[in-house]
């Protein structure tokens, strides 16, 4: 997808994240489209590779497993540059950090298709996690910044309900171009596609640089670690993506295994986790009047933790895909629910607290990628998927007690 030009059609955008444009430089160009539109991509890049995992092992002569590293090549750095970007948010604007990460983040994805080895596809993926690391964390740093927290949930939702189409996106027509085409000119369609708003990021101009109250440099992350809050919800999405993530990276490969799906196929059976988010996405505003913060993240770990465990036997297509879409619903529900106390744990160093908490979600994830590829190589399935969703209902148990206290921002 090509970014939005400026218009109607990226107001749009902008009302369906927020339900409110942001002031622009000039008439037209807003800096929440152009974020979206990156945002978009980057999930189509960070997601594609799922159920590309046989067809590119067989392209590049290697196993699942070894590509599945890839995902952990991705994600690695994509947490800890966190460490970085958050800080340079906070001094210099994120408006200015996203635009300079976004042509790095196009000029990788371009490199991905030309990766004539796993090693280079390694190598590749490392720098693209590099500069992907910036694009989403800070556009919801902006929507902690224009939106405020009494409906904050309800626009991160409307945000993870664009991102879900990416996602949908990626798998579905993913599968199809891999299946009829070719998984590099994947690489260089989504390479392309993010030049696009990075250059138009440019016509923005970027916001002044918050007031942090006088906290510089490494005295922003100990603003942030010293609450008590911080730590146990760093902890809980760092369990969230080493279970989630981790083990949603080896689904295609599974449904391969079992059901004998070609890419195509595969594609479509994991887009249904992108619909269903869309659907959850879409409603979470209206579900989040009715229901508390800490019993919908409980109803989030238990769907997850659900899903996994639906498909340990080995059942029809219908179940396992079923199982998916409980991963979507139950992602909505647990992860906005943590992403929104983020964006309010330090309002003097926010973009700090939300790079702490994509660093511990995409460290975990990548460990899990690491973790459950040889489970899945040696044809463990079960084992994987039954740790994988009885973590994640331990976890979603958790957040009753853990969550019950009112955030402090103090």
């Amino acid at each position: 997808m090509l970014g939005p030009e400026p218009g109607p059609t990226t107001t749009a955008v902008a009302s369906l994240v927020t339900g409110s444009t942001v002031r622009a430089a000039r008439p037209g160009l807003t800096a929440l489209p152009l974020l979206t539109a990156l945002a978009f991509i980057v999930t189509v890049d960070a997601r594609m590779l799922t159920p590309l995992l046989p067809t590119i092992a067989a392209s590049l002569g290697t196993t699942v497993a070894a590509v599945g590293l890839a995902a952990t090549a991705y994600m690695l750095p994509y947490g800890l540059c966190q460490f970085f970007y958050g800080p340079l948010a906070d001094r210099f604007g994120g408006i200015r950090v996203v635009r300079l990460a976004a042509i790095g983040f196009g000029a990788g994805t371009l490199l991905t298709s030309q990766a004539p080895t796993v090693l280079v596809l390694d190598a590749v993926r490392f720098v693209n996690g590099v500069f992907a690391a910036a694009v989403i964390p800070l556009t919801l740093v902006h929507i902690g910044e224009t939106v405020p927290y009494a409906s904050r949930q309800g626009a991160i939702g409307r945000f993870v309900a664009t991102m879900s189409i990416a996602q949908s996106l990626s798998a579905a027509i993913g599968g199809m171009i891999a299946h009829f085409v070719s998984w590099r000119a994947l690489y260089v369609g989504a390479g392309v596609a993010a030049l696009v708003p990075a250059l138009l990021l440019f016509g923005v101009a970027p916001a002044r640089p918050r007031d942090t109250g006088g906290v510089t440099g490494w005295a922003r992350y100990r603003a942030v670690l010293r609450r008590p809050a911080a730590r146990v919800l760093f902890a809980i999405v760092g369990f969230e993506g080493l279970f989630l993530w981790g083990g949603f990276t080896y689904l295609g490969a599974v449904a391969v295994a079992r059901f004998g799906l070609n890419e195509l196929e595969v594609g479509l059976l994991l887009a249904l986790y992108g619909v269903a988010t869309l659907v959850a996405g879409v409603s979470l505003a209206r579900i989040r009047s009715r229901v508390p913060e800490r019993y919908l993240a409980a109803i989030g770990g238990a769907l997850k933790g659900a899903g996994y465990l639906l498909m340990v036997p080995r059942g029809p297509v219908a179940l396992y895909g079923l199982a998916i879409a409980m991963l979507g619903l139950g992602y909505v529900a647990l992860h906005t629910t943590l992403q929104t106390r983020a964006t309010e744990l330090a309002p003097e160093a926010r973009g700090t607290a939300v790079a702490l908490f994509a660093f511990c979600l995409f460290m975990g994830g990548s460990v899990g990628s690491a973790v459950f590829g040889p489970l899945v190589t040696h044809g463990w399935h079960r084992l994987f998927l039954g740790i994988c969703g009885a973590s994640l209902l331990g976890l979603g148990g958790l957040t009753l007690p853990l969550l019950g206290r009112p955030l402090d921002t103090r």
